[in-house]
């Protein structure tokens, strides 16, 4: 069953696929994958149900419990290269799913391979300038937060020398210049203790994998004010939005006005030209942005990520992904 398991991830690997889901009905058993717009069937006779049974059993899951969550994780090394991957599962009355993510552990990429936009390599620019404050990003699954996030600290390590620390949960991108530590709720490492123990280490940057409760948000918020420059991401749709998010994680304004330094929502599109792969399309707020939707509440002549993502397909940059989908239907 390990070689099905690895011909299953040599074919994600080949379609650049990280986030499979599976659903298990009975003796039936389906296979997606996240895209640019949604899940997306696999087609392969790959997948079947002694597959799934024996990716629970490498990934150290309790194959007698059923009735709760579970996460596990494995690797393999495929081709001399080994890969990490991490595996939950949850199981209710008539199915089981499971996601599996394939996390990449060697890839690092400059700023300068990510982003099309000049204004937006400009703004980044600036931000690695900063010694204090709150830099967040926000954006779906799959839009590339994490590797904007490290190619941001990739570039920011070659311009000046900076004490780097992260917390990931789990580490996705495998980064020798920076010390990175794992969130482990078993033994009550989380983001909040996390952020307690890695302040004694006196980092200059804090990467946080994400904000996504009361007690991360209130920790992020206390270190941004003592000298730290902290860039984590949080789930919002776009740039305005993550004022309000983080208002309903308990922090006032006045408290997010204090420290946010700017903020990032992006997408992830296929590039619409001969050359495969991928592009980010970013929506940035300034600093100078901020402030006006703080005393305001709206902000004049701003592209939302809506607004670049249009401007992106007009200029054939990506592709129109809505578009092709309404010519296959």
């Amino acid at each position: 069953m390990k070689e099905k398991l690895i011909h299953f991830i040599q074919f994600l690997l080949d379609k650049n696929i990280t986030d499979i889901h599976f659903i298990l009905q009975g003796e039936k058993i389906r296979a997606s994958y996240r895209g640019v717009n949604g899940l997306a069937p696999i087609h392969t006779a790959i997948v079947t149900v002694p597959l799934f049974q024996y990716i629970k059993y490498i990934s150290n899951l309790d194959l007698g419990n059923s009735q709760s969550t579970q996460s596990g994780s494995f690797s393999l090394t495929i081709d001399a290269k080994v890969y990490y991957f991490r595996f939950s599962l949850i199981t209710s009355f008539c199915l089981e799913t499971g996601v599996l993510r394939i996390l990449n552990q060697s890839v690092c990429y400059h700023l300068e391979s990510l982003v099309y936009q000049k204004e937006v390599l400009n703004q980044f620019y600036e931000w690695m300038k900063l010694t204090s404050g709150l830099l967040l990003f926000c954006g779906p699954t799959g839009s590339g937060k994490t590797t904007t996030l490290h190619a941001l600290l990739n570039t920011m390590i070659r311009n000046r020398y900076v004490n780097i620390i992260s917390l990931e949960d789990p580490i996705e991108i495998a980064n020798p210049s920076i010390l990175q530590l794992s969130i482990n709720e078993k033994i009550g490492f989380t983001y909040e203790e996390g952020i307690k123990q890695l302040l004694r280490h006196d980092p200059d940057v804090i990467m946080i994998g994400e904000i996504r409760d009361i007690a991360t948000a209130r920790m992020v918020y206390r270190a941004s004010l003592t000298g730290h420059l902290i860039l984590s991401t949080i789930h919002c749709s776009e740039g305005q939005e993550v004022i309000q998010r983080l208002c309903d994680l308990g922090l006032e304004k006045k408290e997010i006005r204090q420290v946010l330094k700017g903020v990032c929502a992006q997408r992830l599109y296929p590039k619409n030209s001969m050359e495969e792969g991928w592009m980010c399309i970013y929506e940035i707020l300034s600093e100078d942005k901020l402030l006006q939707f703080f005393e305001s509440g709206f902000i004049s002549q701003h592209n939302t990520i809506h607004k670049e993502i249009k401007q992106a397909i007009k200029k054939g940059w990506i592709k129109d992904i809505l578009e092709e989908t309404k010519t296959k239907d």
